[in-house]
């Protein structure tokens, strides 16, 4: 049987968050350049969720924000049949998936923390984790990809993969990009670490999709003089152009690994402590902790010991050696190889 129709399931904006629209999106992309051109995203979240997929050109149903279960299997419904699923969504409980079953002839669920219980025929987790026990209470059928091997990384960023890298003799730029979420807390710290720091490097902040004149007024109270933006299309660009990134520790870890520059991970939702301390253990990548404990002067003293190019170059290189951002490649076959 090929594979013809494909829906895509997700749920993002402020409170939610921006990645998993993202990397949802950028695979569909990638299944449309592959030749599966017919997909319908199902979305929750704010009309920016929607206006980001209908500007590349999905076709779209907007599902009410907390939308019950009764409700979303009705609008499947009235949309047909896929013969691919694909989820990806914090709240991917058990009965979704059973929903969603009801409407794909195959799922797939993107899931970095593995923390649900699975009736899907594919799940896969782009990040490495301590054990993803709940592989005992989930259908035997399911079948688990997890792994760096996994991680969809965007095209724009597998760009930078491969490209020589120099690392300056002084610390001089800072990337401060901790997602579209209601990360305030975050920013702010990290406005103040480098508020604090010795030597005055310049510091650019990346808010996310949404523009927050709020938060920018704050960060500029704290830093006067750094550059602060809401959503822009070359972050993969503005990454390879700094000395440092802070960073979340979701997939921005990865995102920073893959243009090989070194970055410090700060969690911004409670999900990414465990995988901000296995991604430290297997790199030595700073890991700054939860945001609302992080501590300023903690953060700028990460800051000044990664002040050196050697310590700057180290630290990319031993990230950089385990992702190599090939994980769409992976997953794609994985999902289609045995359905066409």
């Amino acid at each position: 049987m090929s594979v013809k129709r494909l829906f895509f399931r997700t749920r993002g904006g402020p409170v939610q968050g921006w990645g998993n629209v993202f990397r949802l999106a950028s695979f569909a992309t990638y299944c449309r350049d592959a030749g599966h051109p017919d997909a319908t995203f199902f979305v929750e979240g704010p009309s920016e969720v929607v206006d980001y997929l209908e500007a590349r050109e999905f076709e779209v149903v907007r599902l009410p924000e907390d939308v019950d279960l009764a409700t979303e299997d009705a609008l499947f419904a009235e949309h047909g049949r896929a013969d691919l699923a694909f989820a990806e969504m914090l709240d991917i409980t058990p009965r979704r998936q059973a929903v969603l079953r009801r409407h794909a002839t195959r799922l797939v669920v993107f899931d970095d923390l593995c923390d649900h219980t699975y009736s899907a025929d594919l799940v896969v987790c782009g990040q490495e984790l301590p054990s993803h026990a709940n592989r005992a209470l989930s259908d035997p059928r399911t079948q688990f990809l997890v792994g760096y091997d996994y991680f969809l990384c965007r095209p724009e960023f597998l760009s930078y993969a491969d490209r020589r890298r120099e690392y300056a003799a002084e610390l001089g730029s800072l990337l401060v990009t901790l997602g579209g979420g209601r990360y305030d807390v975050g920013y702010l710290k990290a406005a103040a670490a480098i508020a604090s720091l010795e030597w005055r490097p310049s510091a650019t902040f990346v808010l996310g999709y949404d523009d927050r004149p709020d938060l920018r007024r704050d960060i500029l109270e704290i830093l006067p003089g750094a550059l602060v933006l809401g959503g822009v299309s070359d972050i993969e660009r503005r990454m390879w152009e700094s000395d440092l990134v802070i960073g979340s520790a979701g997939y921005t870890k990865l995102e920073a690994a893959i243009t090989q520059t070194p970055a410090i991970a700060m969690s911004v939702q409670w999900h990414q402590i465990p995988l901000a301390a296995e991604f430290s253990a297997r790199t030595g990548t700073t890991d700054a902790g939860y945001m609302s404990y992080v501590a300023p002067q903690d953060l700028a003293h990460a800051i000044r010991a990664l002040r050196p190019a050697e310590a700057r170059r180290q630290a990319a290189q031993r990230a950089r050696s385990v992702v190599d951002g090939r994980g769409f490649e992976r997953v794609y076959r994985a999902a289609f190889e045995d359905r066409e």
